[in-house]
């Protein structure tokens, strides 16, 4: 709920000018004369249901307070995972002998709009992507399909029969029909330890859908890395769910 909340830049607007001091919805709502009042209130709701804010009513007015403590949990939060993925590389990096190798981060963004209702679109990426999944995209000759198990848990893994095949990752998290996190690791070709984590959202954009991937990866890392990767997941989205999609398959 929080990076829902904080996706909008006019939601980020509004808390930073809560972090100066309290301010009525009114107030609020006269520093963004762009918006109705009815839009300033929906910002204001889904930030107070995020606890980003606190509501305090005196009377006829209501004051919205910034509420800094999500924020901080989430970064803390985050600081410790990385510090657990740093000591797990780097432990790994030991026993493997192989001490040239350093631990760095880095993130890939892709972004395609698709002519397509939102609700269209999930269907088709969580429970339709042995439909789309191109061949081309397999990492093995013995890849039958290639499956998303639309659930807290469950993986996203290449199926080769008898119990073969390859996991890409895990799903840490489920917003439906907005967004889908998973968790996992590289293959030794891109150089491991490699821990990767992915985010896919969705969002309107009139008639059409705008899909954001984002994946951070953190450990030993190829050079090339990051190029091949833009330019991998660019064509799976592009020539396998968007085409797919817009098919009307």
């Amino acid at each position: 709920m929080i990076w829902k909340a904080l996706s909008d830049p006019t939601r980020r607007s509004i808390l930073s000018s809560l972090k100066e001091a309290p301010q009525t919805t009114g107030e609020i709502s006269e520093s963004f004369k762009h918006l109705s009042r009815y839009a300033v209130m929906k910002h204001l709701g889904i930030l107070e249901k995020a606890n980003l804010i606190t509501v305090k009513r005196e009377g006829k007015f209501r004051w919205n307070h910034f509420n800094p403590e999500p924020i901080q949990q989430t970064y803390e939060q985050w600081v410790s995972n990385l510090l657990q993925l740093k000591y797990v590389a780097a432990q790994s990096i030991e026993k493997m002998g192989d001490t040239s190798k350093t631990i760095s981060t880095t993130t890939v963004m892709v972004e395609l709009t698709i002519n397509a209702d939102r609700q269209r679109v999930w269907q088709a990426l969580t429970e339709e992507a042995g439909q789309w999944w191109k061949n081309k995209f397999f990492t093995s000759s013995k890849t039958r399909e290639f499956v998303l198990q639309n659930r807290l848990g469950g993986l996203m893994y290449e199926d080769a029969g008898k119990e073969e095949g390859q996991v890409w990752a895990m799903v840490i998290g489920i917003d439906a029909p907005r967004s889908i996190q998973l968790r996992g690791q590289l293959s030794p070709k891109f150089g491991l330890p490699a821990i990767s984590f992915m985010h896919i959202s969705l969002e309107e954009s009139g008639s059409a859908t705008m899909l954001q991937f984002t994946e951070t990866i953190f450990g030993a890392i190829a050079s090339n890395l990051q190029t091949d990767l833009v330019e991998n997941w660019q064509n799976i989205f592009e020539q396998g769910l968007k085409a797919y999609v817009e098919s009307g398959s």
